[in-house]
């Protein structure tokens, strides 16, 4: 993706004869939970839209060996900064990778080699460069704290689920383990690692729930009967029914354990 605007204003000042290796991201690195994107903003117009839910990471810069967004400004160096989502926090966060000028967010200079956290509309700039990135399209966590009911929705849905369990589960056990013993953030990790092979038509959806959920539905792919909202916990009630048919969700907490959530109909 280039991103190429005038470049008079600064020298370079990264070593054009060093060698610079690809990033290398972070263990915590995963997919993106939501279809998230970068507006592109230049004098206050919308330019371009950069869609970065497909990658565990975005890094910008000037060089196409090692940056995926193009920047030709000369302040800004060739592997500038990686843009990383923490599956377990749901979360970005913006590295700065020792860049010359520095990475910004909400004009704010970022340390470097030090992730910093992202939020939904959040304006990202680097260097000298008059382009601005901001966050869009980030959906929270589904949680207790979830809203209740929207105007125009159905009056019923049918969805298919995977339960991963943990210790802090209301039961901690199933048809799989008589002993659950995970912690909450593992049980996290692992679901996002169900969810990004499912994204990847890797595996489907009722191939992973058939051997890995921690419900009776695992049996039935984790196929559940059509439900009215009052019947299911509030999280998953909640998420199910702000979900389009199709659609999968993102992590869903509630006193069973964690959940990812597909509305069929």
């Amino acid at each position: 993706m280039s991103d190429k605007e005038d470049n008079n204003q600064d020298s370079i000042v990264d070593d054009e004869n060093e060698v610079i290796p690809p990033f290398k991201a972070p263990d915590w690195a995963s997919l993106p939970i939501s279809n998230v994107y970068l507006e592109v903003v230049k004098n206050d117009v919308n330019i371009d839209k950069i869609d970065i839910s497909k990658e565990k990471f975005t890094v910008f810069g000037r060089n196409s060996d090692v940056a995926s967004v193009l920047l030709d400004h000369p302040s800004v160096s060739r592997r500038h900064a990686a843009l990383v989502y923490h599956g377990v926090n749901d979360r970005f966060y913006l590295i700065d990778l020792h860049s010359a000028r520095g990475t910004f967010i909400n004009n704010q200079k970022i340390k470097p080699n030090t992730p910093s956290s992202v939020k939904e509309g959040h304006i990202i700039t680097f260097g000298s460069s008059s382009k601005k990135f901001v966050l869009r399209g980030v959906v929270p966590r589904q949680s207790s704290s979830s809203s209740g009911a929207k105007a125009n929705e159905p009056k019923q849905v049918k969805c298919r689920h995977l339960l991963v369990k943990h210790r802090g589960s209301r039961n901690p056990h199933s048809w799989r383990e008589d002993n659950i013993t995970k912690t909450k953030e593992q049980a996290i990790a692992i679901l996002l690692d169900y969810r990004e092979k499912i994204s990847s038509g890797q595996y489907k959806f009722e191939e992973l729930a058939q051997k890995y959920s921690d419900c009776g539905s695992a049996k039935k792919g984790g196929m559940l009967d059509p439900f009215t909202r009052g019947k299911m916990q509030k999280p998953f009630e909640d998420a199910s029914f702000a979900l389009e048919v199709g659609q999968l969700s993102s992590v869903v907490d509630t006193d069973s354990g964690v959940h990812i959530i597909e509305r069929m109909a």
